[in-house]
């Protein structure tokens, strides 16, 4: 298979807490795209194997969105179960194809994942591996990768600073809807900011 393209793909985080992966595309006419989704060091949010699911759909729209399948393969650095590193896992996914369900695009369920022990030898071709420490966003894509990466980090800090501001605002709000409630009279299970 030969790379036909590489990127740093944001995808939607749980929560407000948006990341960041490197995509590899491998194609070969004939077979099935194997997409390569790297678990970056410095990835400002989700990890990919949390939202792995969101990780395939945003894959689907971005490279796929005439429908195609692909297979995809979830990378990371540092060794997991005792494997060496690298670490490299097919996942499988029920999933519908476009053609056969198309109010269901990009619905990727139930993933599991099996352990890849030659990623060089399933290709065909030599893949490139980051020492640990050292896949960052700047690494794969540069400058402007350092920046994709800072922009999510900053939207993600100040998402989450936002919500203990909102969650105080909101029981303010239910203390002077309920003027008798004072600190000294709250319950045991009253949250306190």
């Amino acid at each position: 298979m030969d790379l036909t393209r590489e990127l740093l793909l944001p995808y939607q985080g749980l929560d407000v807490f948006d990341g960041l992966c490197h995509i590899r595309v491998y194609e070969q006419p004939g077979q099935l795209p194997v997409v390569i989704a790297g678990g970056l060091d410095d990835n400002p949010g989700t990890a990919i194997t949390l939202a792995i699911e969101i990780v395939a759909a945003t894959v689907q729209r971005s490279e796929f969105s005439d429908g195609r399948e692909f297979r995809l393969i979830e990378h990371y650095r540092d060794p997991l179960d005792g494997r060496p590193t690298p670490t490299y896992s097919l996942v499988h996914f029920s999933h519908h194809p476009l053609q056969e369900s198309p109010e269901i695009e990009g619905e990727f369920r139930h993933p599991r994942w099996e352990p890849i022990d030659d990623v060089e030898e399933l290709l065909g071709c030599k893949v490139t591996a980051w020492e640990r420490g050292l896949y960052t966003a700047r690494a794969v894509a540069g400058e402007q990768g350092a920046r994709l990466r800072n922009q999510l980090a900053e939207n993600a800090h100040r998402a989450h600073t936002a919500i203990p501001r909102s969650i105080n605002e909101e029981h303010r709000a239910q203390s002077l809807s309920h003027p008798g409630v004072t600190p000294e009279r709250r319950g045991v299970g009253d949250v306190l900011f």
